[in-house]
């Protein structure tokens, strides 16, 4: 995957008679505004935190070594943002993971992984960082 992956929403539709006659998938697409209705949902996702790990596990799986409520959500059209801002004594270290989690809270280990990010980075001491998800349907 690479930085410009976006999420894709795919619609299908189908009729099947009585006689047991199935027509479909039959293509179709969804409209701006449909787009605009899931990124309004995607936007409002239950307590989201930016969770942090320096593990290289395969999978979907993250050993969390920080985790912080995200700052803000923005959305815009089919476009979310996810903006959370560490502080000088948080997060410093050498990361491998990142990921958002939903439904979380500040305990290690609650929530549900929405996505996760494998790719190393670092924050050191006295530095301020803004770690940035953005969220594109089309």
């Amino acid at each position: 995957m690479n930085m410009e992956d976006t999420i894709s929403l795919k619609s299908e539709w189908y009729l099947e008679y009585e006689n047991g006659k199935i027509v479909g998938p039959l293509q179709n697409y969804v409209t701006a505004t449909g787009l605009n209705i899931a990124a309004q949902k995607l936007a409002g996702l239950s307590s989201p935190y930016l969770v942090i790990g320096d593990d290289t596990a395969e999978g979907d799986t993250i050993s969390e070594v920080y985790r912080k409520a995200v700052s803000v959500v923005t959305q815009s059209g089919n476009a979310i943002r996810l903006r959370t801002v560490l502080l000088a004594g948080e997060g410093n270290g050498q990361h491998q993971k990142t990921c958002i989690f939903t439904d979380a809270t500040d305990t290690p280990g609650s929530g549900i992984m929405f996505n996760l990010l494998k790719v190393p980075w670092a924050k050191e001491n006295q530095m301020i960082l803004t770690v940035e998800c953005r969220l594109s349907l089309q």
